[in-house]
């Protein structure tokens, strides 16, 4: 064990550098997070054959990116694909979901454009679509997660409905 001629010395060490902040504040620092990012936003939607106007979102998901996306998309199909038809089934699994389908939209989203995936089921039609956006970041309030006290189902587990 080495020891410097400080140490010796009995002077204490330098304090630690703080860590540089990144969301600026009182200092007047310059914000290093960007408040918007850019990401994908998907839905997954259903509605009856005869009446589009009947389409309801199902389920929703910001992705951080194209792959993240299209990984969404596989999931839900995939936990579809076994209610469908053997020749739709057959098609959504082989072209899309482990064929070249996934891969085109994953390039269409990389160059800024929207996809979707549409399958029938009972007389239903489950879309599944993605489409880039520009995603505004939240930020902590008073030392609290955004949207704890305005949406309780966002909140962190173990912390919902506490104040």
């Amino acid at each position: 064990m080495t020891t410097s001629a400080a140490d010796a010395a009995g002077t204490p060490p330098p304090p630690p550098t703080p860590p540089p902040r990144t969301r600026g504040g009182r200092s007047g620092e310059p914000h290093r997070t960007p408040l918007v990012r850019p990401g994908v936003w998907c839905e997954a939607v259903s509605a009856a054959e005869d009446s589009p106007e009947t389409a309801e979102r199902r389920d929703a998901y910001a992705a951080g990116d194209a792959e993240a996306a299209v990984r969404w998309m596989r999931a839900g199909v995939r936990s579809v694909a076994s209610g469908l038809g053997p020749l739709q089934a057959g098609y959504v699994l082989d072209h899309w979901v482990h064929g070249p389908g996934s891969l085109e939209d994953y390039a269409r989203l990389n160059q800024g454009r929207p996809c979707a995936l549409t399958v029938y089921r009972d007389g239903r039609r489950l879309t599944w679509r993605a489409r880039p956006v520009r995603l505004v970041r939240l930020v902590a309030v008073n030392g609290r997660p955004p949207c704890t006290d305005a949406c309780p189902s966002a909140a962190p587990a173990g912390r919902r409905g506490r104040r």
